[in-house]
């Protein structure tokens, strides 16, 4: 009868976790989707105004300006 508890219980602690892994793998989810959305917006916007970055000359991007 131990040994049948036992395994019963470590069953039940084993399909807990599962749950648990479960329910984070389904938050990841959520997150990557949202990147992968982010993503897609800004590959929009880089198509949209990609072709200024070629007129601006090197060296006179906003992080270089001494102000």
């Amino acid at each position: 009868q131990a040994g049948l508890a036992r395994c019963q219980r470590e069953a039940e602690e084993v399909t807990e976790l599962m749950k648990q892994n479960f329910v984070r793998v389904l938050e990841r989810d959520g997150r990557l989707s949202d990147l992968d959305s982010r993503a897609q917006e800004l590959r929009a916007m880089v198509g949209t105004y990609g072709h200024l970055w070629g007129r601006i000359a090197p060296g006179t991007h906003a992080h270089t300006e001494p102000w």
